[in-house]
């Protein structure tokens, strides 16, 4: 993205990228410096909420866009699974956005997996070529 493009963001749009640039660090930290199991309670334990509600399809197509924009922004990697982690995060309120880990055993390289968030059974975050297919083994609603 341009910077002419960033000049012209909306004010939900500048939040949204502070607040998913301040999520990935905040998972990257955790994945770092926990184990897996207190990452695990630790993130769980964030996504609850009060009151379920839905957000606007808009809505969720900025916080995607957030969330890809500052991982491809921020000095160091950020693959799928922290971003996927982010946006479920961001859109915890939303009770139906599964995060989906899966597989891929006919991979070039033997085996790879891969990390999304699905929408109604779209992809909002994760989203591969047409021509992979993953085969999930984990949901986290």
């Amino acid at each position: 993205m341009d910077w002419n493009k960033i000049r012209k963001l909306s004010s939900r749009q500048w939040l949204l990228l502070g607040k998913a640039m301040v999520v990935l660090l905040v998972i990257k930290a955790s994945l770092r410096f926990l184990s897996f199991n207190q990452f695990k309670k630790a993130y769980a334990y964030t996504l609850r909420v009060r009151q379920a509600g839905v957000y606007p399809k808009q809505y969720i197509a900025d916080a995607a866009w957030a969330v890809q924009t500052a991982a491809f922004r921020l000095p160091f990697a950020l693959t799928c699974l922290p971003q996927a982690l982010a946006l479920k995060y961001i859109l915890r309120c939303d009770p139906d956005m599964p995060l989906h880990i899966g597989v891929q055993t006919a991979a070039p390289q033997g085996f790879e997996a891969h990390a999304w968030v699905e929408k109604d059974g779209h992809i909002v975050i994760g989203a591969w070529p047409e021509e992979t297919n993953y085969r999930p083994i984990w949901v986290w609603q």
